[in-house]
């Protein structure tokens, strides 16, 4: 019994072709320390992102002294005037930037 050389060689191909497919490298997460699945298609928090160890309670004093320092010093909030709302182009939004710090 003599096989179709037509059909051979597309058999041989066709095991090329999914050899081929088999070996590439597809795509896969990567694991953390911890063994945690770390899906890498969003968006990515650098080392700065993260807070750490910082409290709660740290927060609300670093806040608490931001908002004395911008009552009790004219060219501190000034500066943080120009630096917050002069990027601002609509006038009524610049207004009411420049309100917000409470002078």
């Amino acid at each position: 019994m003599r096989i179709n050389h037509r059909l051979t060689v597309s058999l041989v191909l066709t095991a090329a072709c999914l050899t081929v497919i088999a070996t590439l490298p597809g795509a896969h997460a990567e694991m953390s320390a911890d063994g945690a699945v770390v899906i890498t298609n969003g968006p990515q928090a650098g080392p700065g992102d993260v807070s750490g160890r910082r409290s709660e309670a740290q927060n609300v004093r670093d806040s608490d002294r931001y908002d004395a320092l911008v009552r009790s010093n004219p060219s501190y909030r000034a500066a943080r005037e120009r630096g917050e709302c002069g990027p601002i182009s609509d006038q009524r939004l610049q207004a009411d930037c420049i309100a917000s710090f409470g002078k």
